[in-house]
Order: C-alpha cells, then sequence, then structure tokens
C-alpha cells in the first residue's frame, strides 16, 4: 500500500506552496529508503514534460472556422486556445489554471525534495543515491529550460541578467511568502549546475528506460540548451558527442496506416510502430499532459504543409489526414496518434549538429547528417544540395519544422529565429466572423426534437498579427500567481 501512495507524494505540498506556486497538495507522505525515490521516480507524473499549448500560436497550425467533422473549429475550441490562436494580450482567466507552470512546479517541488532528501535515505548504497539525486538534479534542469523559454524573453547576452524570469524554487520547504521572478541569467546559470553536478554520478544509459535520466540525456539537455543560447560550437560539441554513442533513427518507411475500423483510432493506426519507451529513438522521455499532444486538435497549415512531399514523406503520410471517418475533409489534420517525446530524441541531435554545422561553416556534413535522416523518413529520398552554408542553414531550419513538428521545438524556434533579420517573419491570421444559428428538428422514429447549432457566414473577417519579436511571444505570468504575489511583475504583452 506504501508504495502505491508514494506516486501520489508527487502532489504534496508544504503549507503556501499551492497558493504562491498554483500547486495542489494532497497531503505529505514522505520517502525513507532508497527504492521508495526509486519509485517516485517511475511515477506517471515524472514523466511527463512541457506542455504543447504555445504552438497554437505558430506558423505551424491552422484552426478552421467552423467545426465541420468534431475535429476542431474556432468557434466551438475553448477559451485559452481562442486566445492564443489570435494572439490575445490575456491567455488565462483569473479563475483558470496555467497547466504549463503549474504542473511544472508540482514536478520541481517534487524534484528538490529527492534531491534535498535522497542522501539520508536508507538501505541504499552510496553511489546508488548519489545516482537518483543526479536524475532529479536532471528533471529539475529539463523543467527550468521549458519554463525560461516559455515566461522570458528569449535569451539575449545583453539583457539576460535584468530580463525577468521565473521564480527560482531549489528547496522543498517554499515559504509562505511573496516569490519573486530570478533572472534569465540566473535560470540559466541553475540548469548548468544542475547539468554539471549530475552528469558525474550518471549511467551513461538510463537505468531501466528511457524515462529515467541518463548520462546521454544530459548531452543532449546540453545540446538543445547552446543552441538557444546561441553558442554554437558547444551545442555542436555535445551533439556530436551524443551521435557518436546514440545514432539510431527509425526507419519511417516501413510503416502504414492500419484502416481497419476494428483497430483504428479516429483515421487509422501506425502499424507495429514503437510507442513510448520502446521508441529507441528516445535518449530522454517526457511526454506532454495529453501524451498524443495536439492529435485531433489542429489542422496544419498551409504554410507547413508546403513544405512536405505529400506523395513520399512518411512523416505527412502517417501524420496528417484529410479525411474523418471517410468524409473528405477541407485541409489536412494533424492526426498521428503517437505518443509526442517533447524531451530529447536522436532526430533532434541531427538537426542541432546540422544547424550548428551550417552556422560554423562545415556545410557538406550539415548535408550530410540532414540527407541521413530524410534516407529514413523519405521514400526514394533524393538527397538535399546546396551551394552556400545559407542555403544549407535554410535546408535545415525547413527539415526542423518538418521533424520536430507540434511539440515545443516551433514555437521556440520562432522566438530564437525572429531576432536574425533574415528569419524574422510575421503571423497573419484571417477568420471569417460566423453567425450561430439554431436548428431544432424532429427524430422521424421517435418524434422527439432535439436542436443544434450551425454557423453561418456574415461576409465580415478579421485579421489578427503577430509580429517578429512581438512581446506576446512571452506567455503572461498566470493570473492566479499574481494574486497571491502582489509585488510579482507581470510580463508585458
Amino acid at each position: 500500500m506504501k508504495k502505491q501512495i508514494l506516486i501520489f507524494f508527487l502532489l504534496a505540498g508544504l503549507a503556501g506552496c499551492d497558493k504562491f506556486l498554483d500547486i495542489k497538495p494532497k497531503g505529505e507522505v514522505i520517502p525513507e529508503t532508497a527504492k521508495d525515490f526509486d519509485n517516485l521516480l517511475n511515477s506517471q507524473f515524472l514523466v511527463i514534460g512541457a506542455e504543447v499549448y504555445p504552438n497554437i500560436m505558430t506558423d505551424d497550425v491552422h484552426i478552421p472556422t467552423v467545426d465541420e467533422y468534431g475535429i476542431t473549429g474556432i468557434n466551438t475550441i475553448n477559451r485559452y486556445t481562442k486566445n492564443l490562436y489570435t494572439f490575445q494580450k490575456e491567455v488565462f482567466g483569473e479563475s483558470e489554471s496555467d497547466n504549463y507552470w503549474s504542473r511544472s512546479y508540482n514536478r520541481i517541488y517534487n524534484y528538490n525534495t529527492i534531491i534535498e532528501r535522497v542522501l539520508s535515505a536508507t538501505h541504499g548504497t552510496e553511489s546508488e543515491k548519489r545516482a537518483l539525486r543526479a536524475e532529479a538534479l536532471v528533471g529539475r534542469a529539463f523543467d527550468y529550460l521549458m519554463l525560461v523559454n516559455a515566461y522570458a524573453k528569449h535569451y539575449d547576452a545583453n539583457t539576460a541578467k535584468t530580463d525577468l524570469a521565473v521564480p527560482l524554487i531549489l528547496t522543498g520547504n517554499v515559504p509562505d511568502g511573496t516569490l519573486t521572478r530570478a533572472t534569465v541569467e540566473e535560470i540559466y546559470q541553475q540548469i548548468k549546475n544542475d547539468l554539471t553536478e549530475a552528469e558525474e554520478f550518471l549511467p551513461e544509459n538510463p537505468k531501466t528506460n528511457t524515462f529515467r535520466a541518463s548520462a546521454k540525456a544530459v548531452k543532449g539537455i546540453f545540446a538543445r540548451m547552446y543552441l538557444y543560447l546561441g553558442e554554437y560550437e558547444k551545442a555542436l560539441s555535445y551533439a556530436n558527442s551524443l551521435l557518436t554513442s546514440h545514432p539510431y533513427l527509425l526507419d519511417l518507411k516501413s510503416y502504414h496506416i492500419s484502416r481497419n475500423p476494428e483497430v483504428a483510432h479516429w483515421h487509422g493506426r501506425i502499424i507495429n510502430y514503437p510507442y513510448g519507451k520502446d521508441n529507441k529513438e528516445s535518449i530522454y522521455l517526457k511526454f506532454p499532459p495529453n501524451e498524443y499532444g495536439l492529435s485531433m486538435s489542429v489542422f496544419v497549415s498551409q504554410e507547413l504543409l508546403n513544405l512536405y512531399d505529400l506523395k513520399n514523406d512518411k512523416r505527412a503520410l502517417l501524420y496528417f489526414s484529410n479525411k474523418f471517418y471517410g468524409w473528405p475533409m477541407e485541409g489536412y489534420a494533424y492526426m498521428p496518434y503517437i505518443y509526442v517525446n517533447v524531451g530529447i530524441s536522436t532526430p533532434e541531435i541531427y538537426l542541432i549538429a546540422a544547424e550548428c554545422e551550417a552556422r560554423i561553416g562545415n556545410k557538406n556534413r550539415a548535408l550530410q547528417l540532414i540527407n541521413t535522416l530524410r534516407d529514413h523518413r523519405i521514400l526514394n529520398n533524393v538527397p538535399l544540395t546546396a551551394g552556400t552554408n545559407e542555403e544549407v542553414l535554410k535546408l535545415v531550419l525547413d527539415e526542423r519544422r518538418r521533424e520536430l513538428l507540434m511539440g515545443v521545438s516551433r514555437f521556440i524556434d520562432l522566438r530564437r529565429l525572429n531576432r536574425e533579420p533574415r528569419f524574422a517573419k510575421t503571423i497573419t491570421r484571417v477568420i471569417e466572423e460566423m453567425k450561430p444559428i439554431e436548428i431544432t428538428e424532429t427524430d422521424k422514429e421517435t418524434g422527439e426534437k432535439y436542436s443544434y447549432t450551425v454557423y453561418e457566414k456574415t461576409g465580415k473577417e478579421d485579421t489578427y498579427t503577430l509580429e517578429a519579436n512581438s512581446p506576446r511571444y512571452v506567455l503572461p505570468i498566470p493570473p492566479k500567481i499574481l494574486r497571491f504575489n502582489p509585488g510579482m511583475p507581470d510580463n508585458e504583452r
């Protein structure tokens, strides 16, 4: 019974945590043995990573005006999704929780508790306890990397020491008092400290499966972090080291969709696709709160669709559908029904290495890397060629969009690339105004009346624009947090 209760320890909090961080205490259960802490790291809550909802703001997503087939529609989606899609200043209301924030700090609270207490645990060797602590350090570093790239301006060496980020909580005993926001520089320094300390005590490969941290996971997070920082030589060094030991890529050309209604989801099922921990591309596996991410929630923008060879690119053939229960749709919905890894995976490492090579000046290796990836994704792939580093860099960035779609990548890529004038872009949405009409009909068999709503075009359109480097690329601090921390400034949006 105690082991079952332990998984709920992750929701435990001390007095005040719930108000000031918007986490939800459930009653505290204290692990005592090394095995208890090991079980805690196996808990379902800690395999969750960053939310994917910021993707709604990006140029990869399209939400149609009318929900015609039960997929989605601007008239039927929830309020915060509509706010994101139309680039509103406010995202969540006063009574709503922002799960990106609250779930991240729930995990950080638990990682902090492991970091503080596991070395005093009973029935475990010193090396076992050091390794468990190191795993918690990696988990904390990962969450802070995702938080700083959502609730703060993108890293700028000139302003990072003054740009406000998120509260830096390093203890399980959160004080019952007003929180303050650390700077972007402070958050990144803590991430570096945690990863550096952890790497010494971790095995090269995970203890049981890729939900658990390893030295490879540390290298992958470092590679991602240094890419975001614009320190391309360091990012390349970590990516190259990781590719030497973990070059594995799935060959998507060998997979296909089942259309058997007995086994299919809404549009089909990818036969024999390795899910979750069985996918050898995974290096550090983190699911979004809904393991399928944005599946069945959004359509693919025409701009993104145009980047794919719709006849030969298996990513498009497996992940997109223009039919719903056999009925044709206007556009392609994102319907992969595969578990989304927002953690670290081999394809991302190939792309990090390729981008860094293109930026530093080795265009031939950059091409080699993305062509290797494409060989595992595209039927009858014809290798890409380019004459200059700039041309290769553009090819690599396009490949990032194809490969890392609907995870956490595009939102952060827009933030960092908008700072380079050659890649800066404005996103525009044009939405037709619709008028709801209530229809009442009578069932011919039962005689019962029933009602439903249809939407009729009014002939008007609304245009919404997100400029490059807009402050709305920084998510607002949740209203609940500001209410309990009156001295905490919000992000200017």
